[in-house]
């Protein structure tokens, strides 16, 4: 069973008003999942995702010099991309290398000077606009929400297929979600929120709906916290929950063992995955 955009846009209305089809699985390839050995945040990552026939996938805009947006999960490109060798003292227009502690931040370099750095495998690092463009229409995207600000971001979104497209965020405990709130006001894009490291997923939830709203579409969840009383109320208020893999027993699970147990036990109860090892879950689970 291959699930193509249409059906997981489907998919996704149903888990969020709790009608889930018994043979639907909303899995979602986290940013740093290893698909095709290919760099997270490029389009060839992208491109092997929507082969593989998951439901989504999770990229990071970051806002550059200049105000245009590219992929990348830190805020700095040391990581990722020959930066150091391509700019040896760091951005041409400083500051130097050495006064950012060794750090080259994307907010230094223009989008023109990125462009000519290279990711692991040879490829320009994409911008936000190219990502869009090949994956729209073909697979929903979460924007794992780094480095930005609202109202460039939403025009950079303008004109989209907000079906397509989810707002992504971590949720600590009692933190200020306005400016998440503001872009998905002005954008019209839904939310899907982690609870990261919370102890108390129902009053965290609470706190968290208290402030998005109808616009909080997923909640990511430790499978280990789950209580009838947040699963009930996540579903009353017609959100989705979604368990994360990333350095969780499900994927170590299935990584390590081979043991697609927990990951089967969690999407059998309607709850979407996050994982990190998507080419071996759907392997699994006969995908």
């Amino acid at each position: 069973m291959r699930i193509w955009f249409g059906a997981v846009c489907a998919v996704w209305i149903a888990l969020s008003s709790g009608a889930l089809a018994d043979d639907a699985y909303f899995i979602s390839a986290h940013r740093s999942a290893e698909m095709g050995g290919h760099p997270e945040n490029s389009l060839a990552w992208i491109e092997y995702a929507i082969g593989l026939g998951v439901s989504s996938i999770h990229i990071n805009p970051q806002l550059t010099l200049d105000d245009r947006y590219v992929l990348m999960h830190d805020p700095t490109l040391n990581r990722t991309t020959d930066v150091e060798a391509v700019f040896p003292e760091g951005p041409p227009g400083g500051p130097t290398r050495e006064q950012r502690r060794g750090k080259d931040y994307v907010r230094d370099y223009t989008l023109d000077e990125i462009r000519t750095l290279r990711l692991a495998d040879g490829q320009a690092v994409p911008t936000l606009e190219e990502a869009l463009d090949l994956a729209e229409g073909r697979i929903i995207v979460s924007l794992g929400l780094k480095g930005y600000e609202v109202e460039s971001l939403a025009q950079a979104l303008d004109g989209r297929e907000t079906d397509g497209l989810l707002l992504k965020e971590l949720y600590y405990s009692g933190t200020d979600q306005s400016k998440l709130r503001a872009l998905a006001d002005r954008t019209g894009i839904g939310v899907r929120a982690a609870l990261f490291r919370s102890r108390d997923h129902l009053k965290d939830f609470e706190g968290l709906f208290a402030q998005i709203g109808p616009a909080l579409k997923w909640v990511g969840a430790d499978a280990k916290r789950l209580t009838p009383e947040f699963v009930d109320r996540a579903t009353d208020l017609e959100v989705g929950i979604y368990i994360s893999g990333w350095d969780a027993g499900e994927d170590f699970a299935l990584r390590m063992e081979g043991d697609v147990g927990p990951w089967k036990a969690i999407l059998d109860q309607g709850f979407g995955a996050s994982t990190d090892q998507p080419e071996l879950l759907l392997d699994a689970l006969g995908i």
